[in-house]
C-alpha cells in the first residue's frame, strides 16, 4: 500500500487553520470589521497593496486571486480571520505591551528590530526610500517613521532614529493594542517579520523572487 506523503508543517497549519475557518465562518459583519469581505467561497482581504483570496473550497490562499501566497503570509490570514474576539483597541504599544509575548521578546530584538536596522532601515535615506515605495503611511515622529497596513486590524510601524559616533542608530515597532486579540503571539512576530521581508524585496507569492508589485 503507498503511503500518503507527509504534509509539511505549514501545510498542516494552514489546513488546521481553514478547517477552523470553515466550521465557524465569521459573518458578513464580523468580515467587515475585519476588513475582509466573502465573495463566493473566497474571502478577500487586503494585506498591504495586495489582496490575499482565501479560498474555502479549494483550501488554497491566492495573492491578487492569481498565485499561491507563501505559507507564512497564508496562516496568517487565516488566523486572523479565525480571531474570536474582534473589539477594536487602536492605542499604540510597543511589541513589549503584549503579556503573551513576554517570552519572544529576546527573540524580537534579533529577528525584528536588529535585522531591520541591518537591513531597510540600515540608513535613513533607505528608509525613506523603501516606506515610499512600498505605500507605508509617514508618520510625525523624532525619527523617520513609517506605518504599513500588513493587515487591515494589523498596522505596523516602523521608526528609525538617527545616531551619532557614540551613539548607533535605534528602533521602535509599535502594533495596535488589539492585535494582541486579532493574532496568537507568534503570529505577532510574524507580521512584523513578513513586513520586513517585503521591505528586503521578498515575494509575498509562494513562487518566490522580489517583490512584485502591482503597477
Amino acid at each position: 500500500m503507498t503511503e500518503k506523503p507527509q504534509q509539511r508543517p505549514y501545510d498542516q497549519a494552514l489546513q488546521q487553520g481553514l478547517d477552523t475557518l470553515r466550521s465557524r465562518l465569521p459573518s458578513p459583519e464580523r468580515l467587515q470589521s475585519l476588513g475582509a469581505i466573502l465573495a463566493g467561497n473566497t474571502i478577500r482581504l487586503p494585506a498591504l497593496d495586495r489582496i490575499l483570496s482565501i479560498d474555502l473550497e479549494q483550501s488554497r490562499v491566492l495573492v491578487d486571486d492569481s498565485v499561491r501566497a507563501r505559507p507564512v503570509w497564508a496562516i496568517l490570514a487565516v488566523h486572523y480571520l479565525c480571531a474570536e474576539n474582534v473589539t477594536p483597541d487602536a492605542s499604540e504599544v510597543s511589541f513589549s505591551y503584549f503579556q503573551d509575548c513576554r517570552s519572544y521578546l529576546s527573540v524580537f530584538g534579533k529577528r525584528i528590530t536588529a535585522r531591520f536596522l541591518a537591513t531597510s532601515g540600515r540608513s535613513s535615506q533607505e528608509f525613506l526610500r523603501l516606506g515610499e515605495q512600498f505605500t507605508g503611511t509617514r508618520i510625525p515622529s523624532e525619527g523617520i517613521g513609517f506605518c504599513f497596513n500588513v493587515l487591515p486590524r494589523v498596522p505596523i510601524t516602523l521608526i528609525r532614529y538617527e545616531g551619532d559616533d557614540e551613539i548607533p542608530a535605534g528602533a521602535s515597532i509599535i502594533y495596535r493594542a488589539d492585535a494582541e486579540r486579532l493574532l496568537p503571539a507568534e503570529d505577532r512576530v510574524v507580521a512584523a517579520e513578513v513586513l520586513l521581508d517585503i521591505l528586503s524585496g521578498k515575494s509575498m507569492t509562494e513562487s518566490g523572487g522580489v517583490y512584485d508589485r502591482r503597477n
